[in-house]
């Protein structure tokens, strides 16, 4: 597992979470917030993960 993750807006409407360079998304989200919950989280579990958000 690496130790970014990017919350991107996906193409049917909502937001993905993913690794970049990634083909599929680990998770998909029909807000921005709940995106932002889950790749916090990850986060957390990562410790010195970062998250970035692709608006």
């Amino acid at each position: 597992m690496g130790d970014k993750r990017l919350v991107v807006k996906n193409r049917g409407g909502g937001w993905d979470v993913r690794a970049p360079g990634a083909h599929n998304p680990e998770s998909q989200h029909a807000t921005l917030a709940e995106a932002e919950r889950a790749a916090e989280e990850w986060r957390q579990k990562a410790r010195d993960g970062k998250v970035s958000i692709i608006l």
